[in-house]
């Protein structure tokens, strides 16, 4: 393939960090500006909280009395601990802060990645925007998010050693140690390593103890080589796939799944017009990571990482070409100061931070977290034990109520099939629901008034339920028998 080098242009006049600060801000602001979703992050304080104070990891399951206490694995230990530090350090504001640099980072490598291919400036701005943009599904404030530097990085190191450089891949063991105490997906360093190894044309003896270090350090975490079937177990658990959304294949809804599945096409496209010639291993990834896009909707952030450097190089002389065909921006010292100023102003979007000069600034959770009724519910006691309220509700109190049990947390690996097919059926008030409240020993209902309407109206119909409290989206209904 024909490259042409931008590095000394832009480095000269700063036009590609103007525009990398430019894409950043968007990314950025994304992040902090979503309202934070309580299904991925309050359970996980509540574990850190847990591993905080018996100074252990839990064995079992101990937030829910729908699991029965059975036994638990938790993997993303380090993950709840960090979400717990940083809350109690900075609240909401400082997670988010957080959130967003690694999300950041993550970009930051992947641009380094197009550069590393000789990519112009123009040209690697709109690459990085339109791959971001694509996997923005999958920037919820969640384990996974300590994770995608980690693999920007390793794709980094990787794409250097692809160029001859292989020097720094000797971080990636400490990357591995790292990982595979966050988060599950530490599993994915390997699918790039091994593939790497068989498929790559770079020195593959220094490659080969790489990957035997890597594979060595996986085994640093609490729970040695069982970290192993356990993390494939969640990927074929046909449970999980069945009541989580995001273990599904994915579906054309949304522009978001336009340019998942659009990236597809583009592909096929410009394969059949190029003349550009790409290392077989970037089609085995592209292969590889599409696969497993198409088989689960949290695979879809990985895979645009790979989609967006395969393309590049594919369409690599039209890039030249039309992009970047001349230099732009010349202006050094204004380039230099309005990247730093752009990147530094996205700091007053901050939760906590917003609210001070924007009147409609976005809520920092979102109206499904029932704040109000759990700090009343917390307030009162004498109310009878085995809170029955919806998943979302129940993430959250998890938390926020911690000295009651809930009914199930978003660890569905934890509950048998037939605790998640009562909870289907609850929510939809189906035949037999107060059948399901008395088999769980069900005296207190928290319920959404637009989730849970369907089970607000049966109860209340019942006369078997007495309401309690109520605001403007909760309702806690507490049973007459008690």
């Amino acid at each position: 393939m024909n490259q042409v080098d931008y590095s000394k242009g832009a480095r000269s006049s700063y036009a590609g960090f103007l525009l990398l600060s430019l894409v950043l801000a968007v990314i950025f602001l994304i992040v902090v500006l979503m309202p934070l979703e309580p299904s991925d992050y309050w359970t996980y304080l509540r574990i850190g909280q847990e591993i905080a104070r018996t100074r252990a990891l839990p064995a079992t399951e101990f937030m829910s009395y729908a699991s029965h206490g059975g036994s638990a694995v938790y993997s993303y230990w380090l993950a709840s601990l960090l979400f717990l530090g940083i809350y109690e350090a900075g609240g909401l504001p400082l997670t988010a802060l957080v959130m967003g640099v690694c999300v950041v980072l993550f970009y930051i490598f992947v641009w380094l990645s197009l550069r590393e291919l000789k990519i112009g400036p123009v040209a690697f701005a709109l690459i990085l925007l339109v791959t971001a943009l694509m996997g923005s599904n999958n920037w919820s404030t969640r384990p996974q998010v300590f994770a995608l530097p980690l693999f920007g990085l390793s794709l980094l190191l990787l794409v250097r050693w692809l160029n001859g450089r292989g020097r720094l891949l000797w971080a990636l063991p400490l990357a591995a140690v790292l990982w595979v105490n966050l988060h599950g997906s530490f599993a994915l360093l390997y699918v790039l390593l091994l593939s790497a190894l068989i498929f790559g044309g770079g020195r593959r003896k220094t490659l080969l103890w790489i990957t035997l270090l890597c594979l060595a350090a996986s085994l640093l975490n609490p729970y040695g080589l069982r970290i192993w079937p356990n993390t494939f177990g969640m990927i074929g658990n046909d449970v999980i796939s069945q009541f989580s959304s995001e273990w599904q294949p994915p579906v054309n809804v949304g522009w978001q799944m336009n340019l998942f599945f659009g990236s597809f096409l583009l592909v096929a496209l410009v394969s059949a017009f190029t003349k550009e010639r790409v290392k077989l291993i970037w089609w085995v990834w592209f292969i590889g990571f599409g696969w497993m896009a198409l088989s689960s909707v949290r695979y879809d952030i990985w895979f645009s990482v790979i989609m967006a450097l395969l393309l590049a190089q594919l369409c690599s002389p039209w890039l030249q070409q039309t992009l970047d065909r001349r230099p732009i921006l010349p202006n050094r010292v204004f380039n230099l100061a309005l990247g730093i100023l752009i990147m530094a102003g996205t700091l007053v979007f901050l939760p906590g931070i917003r609210q001070n000069w924007w009147a409609q600034a976005p809520e920092d959770v979102t109206e499904s977290t029932p704040v109000e009724a759990a700090a009343w519910l917390q307030g009162h006691p004498e109310l009878p034990d085995n809170v029955w309220s919806n998943w979302v509700a129940s993430i959250y109190m998890s938390y926020a109520v911690p000295e009651r049990k809930v009914w199930m947390t978003n660890r569905i690996e934890d509950y048998d099939e037939q605790v998640l097919l009562d909870n289907k059926r609850l929510s939809r008030a189906a035949f037999g629901w107060q059948e399901i409240l008395e088999k769980y020993n069900v005296n207190t209902l928290m319920l959404d008034r637009n989730y849970d309407s369907a089970l607000l109206q049966s109860a209340l119909a019942s006369g078997a339920w007495q309401q309690v409290y109520q605001n403007d989206r909760s309702v806690i209904l507490v049973s007459e028998n008690k």
